[in-house]
């Protein structure tokens, strides 16, 4: 974007300069960039998932669907949609249930960046780990639904570890979150209905199907009675 005009004044000039932030952390930032392609390949923003090589981004929706929205960007820009009612006088109005970032302004999202590859940059698929991040990191195929190493026939994604000094892989699953509180049961009702493995805690005997997409968490006290924490 070069100008925004507004009744024929330009109130907005893009500069010719560029700014480099040299102290960043390569390494995450590529991992960050593959999580939010992955919200198109398979998060909210799954219905441009065909879009995910080329295109990262995230969705949001504020309470009670006032405001829907969604960034993505690819090598060469990023593009924001905002979706909301003016409320300069105070009130909120809600976009109506169901108004979700995804279902409303990913939509508008889409002809918008084709519109871009068509008329200002060519589409190209979003450039792999800088030479100074590969060395720290490693890839590999992981089931989506239990994300463990892909072994048998199923949905995979690809996911990037950061090795240590010693070209070790860091586990840092749980360095901001406890396993305890992290695996928690599912309800007996609930079960297993996919069949996929379920990963145990040794120090707190629980599970997690590893299917996030179910969005169901549950416990089962000792008695064996189904319990749902209340988030």
């Amino acid at each position: 974007m070069e100008t925004i005009e507004r009744d024929g004044e330009t109130v907005f000039r893009h500069g010719p300069s560029t700014a480099t932030i040299n102290s960043v952390d390569r390494t995450a930032f590529h991992q960050l960039k593959t999580m939010l392609q992955g919200v198109l390949a398979r998060g909210t923003a799954r219905s441009i998932a065909n879009l995910s090589p080329y295109v990262a981004g995230k969705t949001g929706t504020s309470d009670e669907e006032n405001d829907a929205w969604f960034v993505g960007f690819t090598n060469d820009v990023t593009v924001a949609v905002w979706i909301g009612y003016d409320n300069a006088d105070g009130k909120r109005r809600t976009l109506g249930g169901g108004s979700t970032g995804g279902s409303v302004a990913v939509p508008i999202f889409e002809p918008v960046i084709q519109a871009v590859w068509a008329n200002v940059v060519p589409k190209a698929a979003l450039a792999p780990p800088s030479p100074e991040a590969k060395r720290y990191l490693t890839c590999k195929s992981v089931e989506l639904d239990t994300g463990e190493a892909k072994n048998r026939r199923g949905r995979a994604l690809s996911e990037c570890f950061r090795l240590d000094a010693k070209g070790k892989v860091r586990d840092t699953q749980y360095v901001l979150v406890s396993r305890e509180s992290t695996y928690v049961k599912r309800g007996e009702n609930n079960g297993n209905r996919e069949g996929t493995p379920r990963k145990t805690s040794e120090r707190s005997n629980t599970f997690y199907d590893g299917n996030p997409s179910r969005g169901k968490w549950g416990s089962r006290s000792e008695n064996g009675q189904p319990w749902t924490p209340q988030w």
